[in-house]
């Protein structure tokens, strides 16, 4: 991952169930977490293991731990900030070479200041456009993979990213439109300290991708976060809008929004930074199931940022796509639509479906066509008779919300 800049509640207090590949991850999660607060950290001490020579204990506090340690006839003393903070965490090694939290103190005997958390010390070197984007990601990663699982990379997922010559990918924005943007974030975080924000910076430090929720939007999903539609229609439409959805419903079977993005592009890269950037802002929960539009990137993307969500198509994408994709069939359409609509919505077993499938095809001729060729390799995330098990809590996979598409149009 490149520079990532993220604000607002990310949720990555320290808790007993974190690991870390390293103490020095654990105190560059403990440093995130201390600017996030707004206090400052100096790590305290550790030690190595007697025989291996391992580093297999650490502590890191506040910068006001202690008592200042000055004897009375100093000649001009230096102000000393110890104070008897007690904040402070303990990470411990596991013989497996995972690092834990032994205890962690959350209290603080004195003022938190958030706002000016870049002043301190600790956090005055740290350049977000420059930071080292493969600690900051090996520690958000790190911290959250225990309890959730749902931050796990395969390894030919990571060389699939790296692959991509995205280096030049940025937000097609007027002059000044990306400014406007960030103070509009900025603005909307002071009115709502939980309004959450994360920017995506390509390596020329340019807007690539941002993702933003306001605190409804995460208070709805604690409550309506079972079922998710991640909505990509205009990014997909004629006027190539880069805007993306997160929607649930409600109990009033009213659509309510979990989040927007705006994106670069549809590669594995961002539908990876987006997914885990959601997530994040949603406390690491992943949903239950989450339909999408039928995009290997994006299938790519879900199944390695959220394993253990069950992924499903949307029906209303995959029959929207088909006059453009069956174009060359344009004279056959009515009779297509008849046929294939009965092949999916009238095949009560997997059986009856193969063979209204196969002879779907047949009639018009389409077993060599790539695309209908992909819609049978993933029947499974789209035809309804092999998604009967799962509860869509009432969300359509047939049709879009038209009261939300009327509120973005």
């Amino acid at each position: 991952m490149n520079s990532i800049v993220i604000a607002g509640n990310t949720n990555l207090e320290p808790r007993d169930d974190m690991e870390f590949e390293s103490n020095e991850v654990a105190y560059e999660f403990y440093k995130e977490y201390a600017k996030a607060v707004g206090f400052g950290t100096a790590k305290l001490s550790s030690r190595r293991s007697r025989a291996s020579k391992e580093f297999i204990d650490a502590k890191f506090s506040c910068i006001r731990y202690g008592n200042k340690q000055q004897s009375d006839d100093a000649i001009n003393p230096r102000p000393s900030p110890k104070i008897g903070c007690k904040a402070s965490m303990h990470v411990k090694r596991r013989p497996n070479g995972k690092w834990y939290i032994h205890s962690f103190i959350k209290e603080h005997n004195h003022e938190l200041l958030p706002a000016q958390a870049h002043f301190f010390r600790s956090h005055r070197n740290v350049d977000l456009l420059k930071n080292d984007a493969k600690v900051r990601r090996r520690m958000i990663l790190a911290a959250v993979s225990k309890q959730y699982g749902s931050y796990q990379y395969t390894g030919s997922l990571e060389s699939y990213i790296r692959n991509q010559h995205d280096k030049g990918r940025n937000l097609i924005l007027e002059d000044g439109d990306a400014q406007m943007l960030l103070e509009f974030f900025v603005h909307m975080q002071e009115e709502n300290p939980k309004f959450f924000y994360a920017v995506d910076l390509n390596e020329e430090h340019r807007l690539r991708n941002v993702f933003w929720v306001d605190a409804k939007g995460m208070d709805d999903y604690t409550n309506f976060g079972d079922v998710v539609s991640f909505d990509t229609t205009y990014f997909m439409n004629k006027y190539k809008i880069p805007l993306v959805l997160f929607v649930g419903l409600n109990h009033h079977i009213q659509p309510t929004l979990l989040g927007c993005a705006l994106i670069a592009d549809e590669t594995v890269y961002t539908f990876v930074w987006l997914l885990q950037t959601w997530c994040l802002s949603m406390g690491g929960r992943a949903p239950r199931v989450i339909l999408t539009d039928q995009n290997n990137a994006l299938k790519a993307a879900i199944a390695a940022v959220l394993p253990e969500t069950r992924h499903c198509f949307s029906l209303w994408h995959v029959v929207e796509k088909i006059p453009r994709q069956l174009d060359y069939r344009s004279l056959w359409h009515d009779t297509f639509m008849a046929k294939f609509n009965k092949c999916i919505h009238r095949s009560w077993t997997e059986e009856q479906f193969e063979k209204r499938w196969w002879k779907l095809l047949d009639r018009f001729n389409l077993r060599d066509d790539e695309w209908t060729q992909s819609l049978y390799e993933d029947r499974k995330l789209w035809v309804p008779t092999f998604m009967r098990d799962i509860s869509f809590a009432g969300l359509s996979t047939a049709s879009r919300s038209e009261s939300l598409s009327s509120f973005f149009d």
